[in-house]
């Protein structure tokens, strides 16, 4: 049985290995290993993720192992007062991918952030992933037509200029 649970502390470890996996080991469709090198994430970065009360990072687990996590950060207003979450670190272990539970952790944090009156989830998305935007708009994101460069170090692109593309999905009816 698959448990959806907020991640805790001793989940660091596990978490860091299985973001590792999907964004840049061999295998699964969400690798980022052509594109990316490098470190994906570190225990610090999870610690300082669930020390902060902003983000909600949660976690499938099943029989012990963690197979997927994604969190979400609550940013505030924008400058049209819409309440606004940001949606990342979102893996899939390769081993459990194309079961369904990238969709059950979207879902989770969306109902978790529809009940917090947050309106908008936004997400960068790595450029030269079509697959990744189409898997996107198929739960509802629409391209902002936006980009940002990206996040990590620029030394780990294998690409160079590569960005992230913006997407955002309304979580409240208009």
């Amino acid at each position: 049985m698959t448990t959806l649970r907020p991640a805790h502390e001793a989940d660091v470890p596990q978490l860091v290995d299985l973001v590792q996996a999907a964004y840049r080991g061999s295998g699964g469709w969400t690798t980022e290993e052509h594109l990316v090198t490098g470190t994906r994430t570190d225990a610090g970065e999870l610690h300082a993720m669930l020390a902060d009360p902003a983000v909600t990072l949660l976690v499938l687990e099943e029989d012990g192992a963690l197979l997927g996590c994604c969190y979400t950060r609550r940013d505030g207003e924008d400058e049209a007062g819409r309440t606004r979450a940001e949606l990342g670190l979102f893996a899939v272990h390769p081993s459990a991918q194309s079961r369904g539970l990238g969709a059950r952790l979207l879902d989770a944090q969306a109902e978790l952030l529809r009940g917090e009156g947050i309106e908008v989830l936004m997400i960068q998305v790595l450029q030269a992933r079509p697959e990744l935007h189409a898997w996107y708009e198929r739960r509802g994101f629409v391209p902002t037509g936006r980009s940002v460069p990206f996040a990590g170090r620029i030394d780990d692109l294998r690409v160079d200029g590569l960005g992230m593309d913006i997407m955002e999905l309304a979580l409240q009816s208009a």
